[in-house]
């Protein structure tokens, strides 16, 4: 009997080994396979996703519109959706430069919809470095069609040292008919052997950086360091979400920001309340053109590139030098938001750098009355654009962008500025509490189930491609049930043996 119980023990002993090793190894696995980028759409904006083409293209013929779109989506409510490609090589790109580590292989996946033609041919790559120097890796082609749906399109890729230091590493969806129109979705970047590389919060970006460096995503907030000659001594250095110092030094025209590029999606007013709550500091040493401001875009519908109103740059000036923006054009008036005075003034830009390539556009300005100016405090920006609008100024297009900048103009001007505090609040979402943005609470509701006929919960299962829970898995909680159950066996049997 004796021989029994010492088997029986050793079996036990073996057992509570592997089920300890197991649930050791579980989330060592889980970690492993967590994605480092996982992008859906669903916050409603483009995302740090950008058009795939030159700084040139850009500024001149345009690449391409990206646009946030509920057509058709693989899981919740959005994709991503290209239109007027220029060229074939104009796809959906994503700057993951920040993110990689040399000799890690890293899975790129991305889920692909065809809208035009009815069959193409779609290719995921990645490309290092610009110029002459760059050089395209294709990962995977694919025949897609519209009947096909939601096709996933997955490579496999492991960078160099060497190809860090190009200073230029994106990965993208390309398709080789330039008429083509598709979407994207659930795009994940996942490093198989685990790490993440360049840190934004210690890398800084100037003037002479590579073009995928000056714009991206970062803790929750797009960033875009937007020089129009790429000439003197420029620098902007991410802080946290949304906040940045920078500096500037002989160069012609720069724009430091951060905040949210929404892709042309919705209207303000569709998108409820949104302000800005920063503090900031703005220090000009030399050439008196800067100023603090928020900014953005509203494309108020694709008329005629010759008519201004169809885009609309637009500022709220905080803080500024000698110099009034706009230096001219036309006053609309003034009016009162929150005790402030600002003055509206308007201005028109022709044949000049835009969101659409080289455009003619017009400019709103509400300039902060002298004497009033400040680099802190709340900006209600949804009064601002009601304002403009009873000027009979349009604002009722799409938004495209809502931004916190520093801007400066002049090859003599020197000078610096910090955002230390961003908190950007669009609609029912705020950015800038935290890394991820945070959803506003929601007054809660009394149960309308009664006890006649309770009321199902929502979603009482999860979708098959997400996980069940964010808590510990159920199986996991199966095999601490099982090394508990062998523990008490284990012990019961040692017990009866001293017995």
């Amino acid at each position: 009997m004796k021989n029994i119980y010492r088997k029986f023990s050793r079996f036990s002993i073996v057992a509570l080994a592997i089920v300890l090793l197991l649930l050791t190894a579980i989330p060592v696995i889980s970690a492993a396979n967590a994605p480092i980028i996982s992008v859906d759409f669903e916050d409603g904006t483009i995302s740090g996703f950008d058009v795939r083409g030159t700084e040139g293209e850009r500024e001149n013929n345009g690449t391409g519109i990206l646009t946030v779109s509920t057509d058709v989506a693989r899981s919740g409510d959005y994709s991503l959706l290209i239109t007027e490609r220029k060229n074939a090589w104009n796809g959906i790109a994503f700057n993951i430069l920040p993110h990689v580590k040399p000799g890690v292989t890293y899975e790129i996946t991305f889920w692909v919809h065809a809208k035009t033609p009815d069959t193409s041919e779609f290719m995921l790559s990645t490309q290092v470095g610009t110029g002459a120097g760059a050089s395209y890796t294709n990962l995977t082609s694919k025949s897609i069609s519209i009947d096909n749906a939601w096709v996933e399109m997955k490579g496999e890729f492991s960078y160099s040292q060497v190809d860090i230091d190009s200073g230029h590493i994106t990965v993208y969806i390309e398709n080789k008919d330039k008429e083509a129109e598709f979407y994207v979705d659930d795009f994940s970047l996942t490093a198989l052997d685990g790490g993440a590389a360049r840190d934004p919060l210690t890398d800084p970006i100037t003037a002479d950086s590579r073009s995928s460096e000056k714009r991206g995503n970062f803790m929750g907030f797009d960033f875009e360091f937007w020089s129009e000659k790429n000439d003197g001594t420029t620098i902007m250095q991410l802080t946290g979400p949304g906040t940045f110092t920078c500096s500037w030094d002989s160069a012609l025209n720069i724009l430091f920001r951060t905040g949210r590029k929404l892709g042309s999606v919705n209207s303000y007013e569709e998108y409820g309340d949104i302000t800005i709550d920063y503090t900031a500091t703005h220090n000009i040493e030399s050439g008196d053109v800067s100023y603090l401001t928020a900014y953005g875009w509203i494309e108020n519908g694709h008329i005629n590139n010759d008519d201004p109103n169809w885009l609309v740059e637009w500022y709220v000036v905080e803080n500024h030098g000698s110099y009034r923006p706009p230096g001219g054009g036309t006053k609309q008036g003034t009016v009162e938001i929150d005790g402030l005075t600002y003055e509206v003034r308007t201005a028109v830009r022709r044949s000049q750098p835009s969101i659409k390539g080289t455009a003619t556009f017009l400019q709103i300005f509400s300039v902060l009355a002298v004497g009033q100016q400040r680099t802190e405090g709340v900006i209600n920006l949804t009064d601002h654009f009601k304002a403009w609008e009873a000027l009979d100024l349009d604002v009722s297009g799409k938004l495209y962008e809502v931004s916190m900048c520093i801007e400066a103009y002049g090859t003599s001007g020197r000078g610096n500025g910090e955002i230390s505090k961003h908190i950007l609040t669009i609609g029912d979402t705020v950015y800038g509490l935290g890394p991820e943005p945070v959803p506003l609470p929601k007054p809660e509701e009394p149960p309308e189930a009664t006890p006649e006929q309770p009321q199902e919960p929502e979603n009482p299962t999860p979708p098959p491609d997400e996980p069940s829970g964010d808590g510990f898995p159920e199986w996991g909680i199966i095999l601490i049930f099982a090394g508990v159950s062998t523990v008490a066996i284990v012990g019961a049997v040692i017990i009866r043996k001293k017995r």
